[in-house]
């Protein structure tokens, strides 16, 4: 399958909670005929190098980026950052951070699924990982792995969701915290698909705190997202981005990597506003 898109500027490696290896995602995009991918990794930016090897050979442009996982109140929010210089200090402290967090979150997890009749063994979850930020889609493999669940569904569902009996809270870090990192690292930052979750009433929350843009295009919106998305964008000049938010095969099926994204001349005015802030 091609893609009739130029650039898909969210998708997942091995480095966090994808099913490939950096390299491989790379190589599936220049099969699906596209010529600009963001690595958006979880939490760090890992995969970032082998992917940009891995382009350079082939002639597929890898932006380096991640997605930061940061707090409004209680609500998830997640920022997405492009154009990063992925040997920038205080963004390695920060992803380190967070991913001592997160391997402490996947033993309190294993814990309470113990707890709850479903065990399963952390440490080799985390062994499976591979060095990869730890997250609930590597414990929810291992449940199904395990017979507890039949599928992810049923995994976030029964134990994995919020307020379910193996939920655990991130780290919790403000949007300009991670905001800051990402201008620090000469990146932009952008609020990741605002519509799932139904976070339209805090993207303004997230452009005070310093973000230039939104993601307009995602695999999970309908119509009716995308144009509400794109007239607040046009409306306040802000930056429009798109991507399949592709995970690899990780809930089984065909990767989507592709299928979602945007045009050359979209990727442009992104790419112009990623020099900008390098200016």
């Amino acid at each position: 399958m091609r893609s009739p898109h130029y650039a898909d500027l969210h998708c997942h490696s091995t480095a966090s909670d994808g099913s490939d290896a950096p390299a491989v995602v790379v190589r599936r995009a220049r099969e699906r005929g596209l010529h600009v991918i963001a690595l958006t990794d979880h939490d760090t930016v890992a995969g970032v190098a082998e992917a940009q090897a891995e382009g350079a050979r082939i002639g597929v442009r890898v932006i380096a980026g991640t997605e930061l996982t940061c707090y409004v109140g209680k609500r998830e929010v997640h920022v997405l950052g492009y154009g990063l210089d992925i040997g920038n200090a205080e963004l390695a402290e920060h992803c380190a951070r967070f991913q001592e967090a997160r391997i402490r979150r996947a033993r309190e997890i294993g814990e309470k699924l113990a707890a709850a009749g479903a065990p399963i063994d952390i440490d080799r979850v985390m062994a499976d990982a591979d060095g990869g930020v730890i997250g609930r889609p590597h414990v929810a493999r291992a449940l199904v792995e395990a017979g507890h669940v039949k599928d992810f569904d049923e995994a976030f569902e029964k134990f994995l969701g919020d307020g379910k009996p193996a939920a655990v809270s991130k780290m919790e870090i403000d949007p300009r915290a991670c905001v800051d990192v990402i201008r620090k690292a000469g990146g932009i930052a952008v609020m990741a698909h605002p519509a799932l979750g139904n976070q339209y009433d805090i993207v303004s929350e997230l452009i005070a705190a310093g973000c230039v843009g939104v993601e307009v295009w995602h695999s999970a919106y309908d119509a009716t997202a995308t144009e509400r998305l794109g007239a607040m964008a046009l409306d306040h000049g802000w930056v429009r981005t798109g991507g399949s938010d592709c995970h690899g095969s990780i809930k089984g099926g065909e990767p989507i990597l592709g299928q979602v994204g945007i045009g050359k001349a979209q990727w442009e005015k992104v790419e112009r506003a990623i020099g900008a802030a390098r200016a």
